[in-house]
């Protein structure tokens, strides 16, 4: 990372505020394009963008790094652009606030409030066993409901629920019973209450470089991330195992599933339809938003993610000047035109459910 270097304070950036008046955003975003572009089955090639960090809000950085690295031994502590960072899989910028930012976990309400686009980071990693070394330093895992009447509370990783699998309530009564499995989903709260995903099983590689989105169509997202950022649907698998490439979803506007358990609110969450794209160094996924109808009182909008705990997502590219103009060209909504960003350059857009992205010039290879 011999690109990083620390700025003078002049030059940092707040997560929350735009830079000054010339990075208006330029237009709403257009529809989902009908053509995604250089997508290919095999391996992703090079061009497309690298997950390069994720960036939070934090009023105390120093007690924020101290938990990932507990959570996570294998980090390091860095700087990025200004910016206190851990670096893992992938990068954690950040940034310094002077009140607790908005969008933090709520355990009386079992989810964040609001809600915007960016839902939760975490981690790759066997969850089978991680409960009691969590416990011993300090940190605890979220409970998870089993069904809308659960009040046990004694349900912490999705392996341990009596059922396979994320009945709906109409299945739950009839699902058959399970014996206890090793790993599956489970959840902590990182400080200023950012959700934290740890899942995995036996076979899974460890790896800090999970992210997980909402959105209010999730194969749209998918559609749009193709379309504008040159990310990757999963590739179509015949019955010999053979892939192709996937076209874009249509339509992509398609009816919510039932809600499911296990979950971390008893109403259950709702993952289907769910989206999801490639990128050169891993993959996203949407599932749809969860405050519909009457689920969260009333239905609430996701919000924009800048200025939240959660604040946006950021990717390396190696063609920053042409996706910018290409970009402004699509209307796609611009929250900060180009600048400097250490010793590279980075802009930042937002998607068509306000998730903020920067995307950041990758630095020329010798």
């Amino acid at each position: 990372m011999g690109w990083l270097i620390h700025l003078p304070s002049s030059l940092f950036r707040s997560f929350g505020q735009p830079m000054n008046a010339f990075h208006r955003a330029l237009a709403s975003v257009l529809g989902i394009l009908a053509l995604a572009r250089g997508m290919r089955a095999q391996s992703p090639p090079p061009t497309m963008p690298r997950l390069h960090h994720v960036g939070l809000n934090t009023v105390d950085p120093e007690k924020a790094i101290a938990w990932y690295l507990k959570v996570w031994p294998t980090a390091t502590r860095t700087v990025v652009a200004g910016y206190p960072a851990v670096q893992a899989d992938m990068l954690v910028l950040f940034n310094k606030v002077d009140k607790p930012p908005a969008g933090a976990w709520r355990d009386d309400l079992h989810r964040a409030d609001a809600q915007s686009a960016f839902w939760h980071i975490g981690a790759f990693i066997d969850a089978t066993d991680l409960k009691d070394r969590l416990n011993a330093v300090g940190v605890f895992h979220l409970p998870l409901y089993i069904s809308p009447t659960d009040t046990t509370k004694t349900v912490w990783r999705s392996g341990l629920a009596p059922y396979a699998g994320t009945p709906s309530a109409a299945q739950l009564a009839s699902a058959p019973p399970a014996a206890p499995r090793d790993g599956g989903f489970s959840y902590v709260v990182a400080p200023d209450g950012v959700l934290f995903e740890l899942t995995g099983g036996p076979g899974t590689r460890p790896s800090f470089s999970h992210i997980h989105f909402y959105h209010e169509q999730p194969l749209c997202a998918a559609n749009w991330y193709v379309a504008h950022l040159g990310m990757e649907l999963p590739p179509v698998r015949d019955s010999s195992g053979k892939e192709s490439p996937r076209a874009p979803w249509a339509p992509c506007d398609v009816t919510y599933g039932e809600a499911g358990w296990p979950s971390l609110e008893p109403i259950g969450t709702i993952r289907q339809p769910s989206g999801n794209v490639r990128f050169a160094n891993g993959t996203m996924s949407w599932y749809p938003r969860q405050c519909v109808a009457d689920r969260c009182g009333r239905d609430r909008k996701l919000v924009p993610s800048r200025g939240q705990v959660l604040d946006h997502v950021a990717f390396a590219v190696n063609d920053f000047d042409a996706l910018y103009t290409r970009l402004v060209r699509d209307g796609v909504t611009v929250l900060e035109a180009p600048h400097q960003f250490g010793e590279t350059r980075a802009f930042m857009i937002e998607d068509p459910d306000g998730l903020a992205i920067e995307i950041v010039a990758a630095p020329s290879r010798p």
